[in-house]
Parts: C-alpha cells; sequence; structure tokens
C-alpha cells in the first residue's frame, strides 16, 4: 500500500505481528516442548528443506531462524532476487537464480541438489515453532507408504486463518483423478487435492511432477493439478506453521501481483487438458 496511510499502517501491522508470534511462540513451545536429540539427528540425516525467496532478505532470514528452532538438516534457498543473499550460516546453501525468474524455476533448482530421501518445501515467509512437528510429519511417512506428502496447517496471521481444501474444485478442470479419493481418511489424516506450499514430501514424488516453468509466479493449483493422479498428499490438521504476508512492501508487490502472462498460460495449458 502506497500514500499518505502507509507508513502508520506498515507500524501498527508490524506490531500486530510481532505480538502475535510471541504470543503463539510461547504456547507452542509449552504445549508441543522439543523433539528429542535423537529426533532432530534423525530429521537432519533424512531431510533437506528447500526455501524460494524473492526480494525479501529479512522475511527469509526470519524463516531461516525459526526452522533453526525445529530443524539441524541442510536448508537449499533458490533466490532470484536483483542481489541474493548471502552469509545465511552454516548447512544452508543459497542458488543465486536470474533476477525475476519466478518461483517454479527456483523450487526446481533447489530440488535438483536434494540427495536426501525426503525433501521439505517451504515459502520465505513461513515462521516455524514447536507446533511444526517435522518429526511426526516423517514418521507418518515412514508408517504410510503408499501416502507421498504429508502437509502441514498454514495459518495466516494476522488474521488467524488456516485454509484446507477438500474437493476436486480446488484443481483445474482436467486434473487426472486421484489415486485415492479426496477426503478419505489415511492413517488419521484426509487426502486432500491441495496443500499450502509448506510439507514434507518424498523427493522423487517431486521429481515425478516438478514445477512448470513457462510460469513465473501462478504455479501453486497447476502443481497439484497435475499431481493429482500421480501422488497422494495429506494434510495435518494440528502440526502448523505461521504465514506472514508482506502488504506494504511495493516494490515486491509490483512483482507478485504481475501475473497476466501467466494466466494466460495457465488458460493455454488446462483447456487443452480439459478437451481430450
Amino acid at each position: 500500500m502506497r500514500g499518505r496511510f502507509a507508513g502508520p499502517l506498515r507500524t501498527g501491522y508490524r506490531h500486530v505481528e510481532r505480538s502475535q508470534l510471541a504470543l503463539v511462540r510461547r504456547a507452542d513451545r509449552a504445549r508441543f516442548g522439543r523433539a528429542t536429540a535423537e529426533e532432530r539427528h534423525e530429521v537432519a540425516r533424512r531431510v533437506t528443506m528447500t526455501v524460494k525467496t524473492f526480494e525479501r532478505p529479512e522475511v527469509l532470514r526470519r524463516c531461516l531462524a525459526s526452522a533453526r528452532d525445529v530443524f539441524d538438516g541442510r536448508i537449499v534457498v533458490a533466490d532470484d532476487s536483483r542481489v541474493p543473499v548471502s552469509g545465511l550460516g552454516p548447512g544452508i546453501d543459497v542458488i543465486p537464480m536470474p533476477f525475476n525468474s519466478g518461483v517454479p524455476a527456483g523450487r526446481n533448482a533447489a530440488l535438483d541438489t536434494v540427495a536426501t530421501e525426503l525433501v521439505f518445501v517451504t515459502d520465505d515467509d513461513i515462521v516455524f515453532t514447536a507446533a511444526s512437528d517435522v518429526v511426526a510429519a516423517m514418521n507418518y511417512l515412514d508408517d504410510h507408504p503408499d501416502v507421498d506428502l504429508v502437509a502441514l496447517s498454514r495459518v495466516d496471521l494476522p488474521r488467524w486463518r488456516a485454509v484446507h481444501w477438500l474437493g476436486a474444485e480446488a484443481l483445474f478442470p482436467g486434473a487426472e483423478a486421484p489415486l485415492v479419493p479426496f477426503g478419505t481418511e489415511v492413517g488419521g489424516l484426509p487426502v486432500v487435492p491441495k496443500a499450502p506450499q509448506l510439507y514434507l514430501a518424498r523427493t522423487a514424488s517431486i521429481q515425478r511432477v516438478r514445477w512448470d516453468e513457462r510460469l513465473r509466479m501462478v504455479d501453486h493449483r497447476d502443481f497439484f493439478s497435475r499431481a493429482s493422479g500421480r501422488i497422494v498428499a495429506v494434510q495435518a490438521r494440528t502440526v502448523r506453521a505461521y504465514h506472514l504476508r508482506t502488504p506494504f512492501d511495493p516494490f515486491y508487490t509490483r512483482y507478485r501481483e504481475d501475473v497476466a502472462a501467466d494466466l494466460r498460460t495457465l488458460g493455454e495449458i488446462w483447456s487443452g487438458r480439459r478437451d481430450r
């Protein structure tokens, strides 16, 4: 937002964010505690975290600092900012990308460096707490070999809103029928057509789908539409992390909302699939 009210609104918004984050961090720590050293070591051995970022270095650093509270393994950051970040700390690798090359290109580049059997995919505007139980997600995949992806719940702050998709309308018309009907419970978790970009998955399964690099920003619905019929995704509603947007960053927003070309491309791709 620009204009005479942008400054006061930005200040108030950030104050609310900080207050809510402090609250949820304390509450989640008291409720969920910490994983054991053995559990954290096992996660670090088997999981690589990938993060796509663009022109939000402070937001990214907040995400990574919170991730280190729950995850000790390798983190790969794909950054298509004008000046890619550096000096993020041990165990964090940065892949510099061409400026504004987009989310799919960055996610694929990060995925291609993953050598572990499991990959955790997230955006840069996520904050992890003790409620972000990567150990539970890993154990769930071990116990359910027919499931490829387990998503955390993403709680949007300061609105305290979590979005869950259960019906096929979340996908583009023309998507393949699911391997397991949406809404079916597997080990107590529902099979979902689409999930937040906040999940632990089998690396080989995500490699089968990947992200379409003809797109730059609008990749989410397309990814899960192409994944339908190829992988099984579930969502854990009690395992969560927090999403904090940056609505008062006009430079970032200018690029984030430049989606006209993506929408045309999606129309061409999915009209052809629907008509087959």
